[in-house]
């Protein structure tokens, strides 16, 4: 997520790049056969990209407002797991009796679920687990998660495990074990909502669409100026349709809120907060630091 205020213009420049080539090689080209070409037919023209241009600013603007729905609920979904994993751990805080014992219980199931809030968000950018893992589950534990297909669904498992024998054992109360048993169900369906985000595309007849009614836009878009203002055009052009290609990028680029890229979602921030907070509920005192913006204000 960029969490700058304020947005350079070579940084702009660096997004989209390819787009504004595009754009300068038909502007160079309009100023090339404007002199050729009938004055009253660039004119006519006005006509042609200014129906194009407000056809496509719809466009545009509706698969912007789709694009940035999928993000928001990606940032959504991250938000509510960090509240229900700060929910779980409480209630974990509550295992009744049994020493030291029920106290290495305590610390594996919280330990557990920072460990499926750091899995998870490697799992979604296609990475392997990260060194925030180690330290968290055992070997055994590790592995079989490593060999799973969905690997937090293997944390889940050994949580429900946990759990269920906890209340075999008469050390977890009807009531917690009935809300933990829910919050185990919140995590599973926080998994399930992550991948249907990451694994159902936008749909592609819109991208396409949109680029090539772009790409006609940029063509027609210097020629029709150049019959009203001659040379003039090449500034007004490049401005006006710079600021289409601006928007077009917006979109296309913040429908993928789980891509390691800068325009995702936090989520090694949210989840840097999940380990430091149930961490905190443990008393431990060496804790992490919190994941702040780099490079250019770029938080991940």
């Amino acid at each position: 997520m960029i969490v700058t205020h304020r947005i350079s213009l070579a940084k702009l420049l660096g997004f989209t790049w390819p787009r504004l080539l595009v754009l300068v090689a038909f502007t160079a080209l309009a100023c090339l056969v404007m002199d050729w070409l009938d004055r009253e037919l660039l004119k006519a023209l006005s006509y042609a990209a200014g129906f194009l241009g407000t056809a496509l600013a719809f466009l545009i603007g509706f698969r912007n407002n789709s694009a940035y729905g999928r993000w928001w609920e990606g940032q959504r979904i991250w938000s509510r797991l960090k509240y229900d994993s700060r929910s779980f751990a409480l209630l974990v805080q509550g295992l009744i009796g049994g020493g030291e014992r029920t106290a290495s219980i305590r610390n594996g199931l919280i330990h557990r679920q920072i460990a499926f809030a750091w899995w998870l968000n490697r799992y979604l950018r296609k990475l392997p687990p990260g060194a925030e893992v180690e330290g968290l589950l055992s070997a055994e534990e590790y592995q079989q998660a490593a060999g799973r297909q969905t690997p937090p669904l293997a944390l889940l498992e050994s949580q429900n495990r946990v759990i269920r024998a906890l209340t075999d054992n008469g050390q977890l109360d009807s009531y917690r074990q009935v809300r933990l048993t829910e919050l185990i169900q919140a995590f599973n369906e926080a998994l399930g909502n992550c991948e249907r985000l990451k694994k159902t595309p936008f749909p592609m007849q819109y991208t396409w669409f949109v680029y090539y009614t772009l790409i006609v836009f940029l063509f027609v878009l210097p020629l029709s100026l150049a019959g009203h203002l001659g040379y003039w055009a090449i500034p007004f052009s490049l401005v006006i349709g710079y600021a289409y290609i601006m928007l077009e990028y917006v979109g296309r680029h913040i429908e993928k809120p789980f891509e390691n890229a800068v325009n995702d979602v936090p989520m090694d921030y949210i989840a840097r907060i999940i380990e430091i907070d149930l961490r905190e509920i443990l008393g431990e005192e060496k804790l992490p630091e919190v994941i702040k913006p780099r490079g250019l204000g770029y938080l991940f």
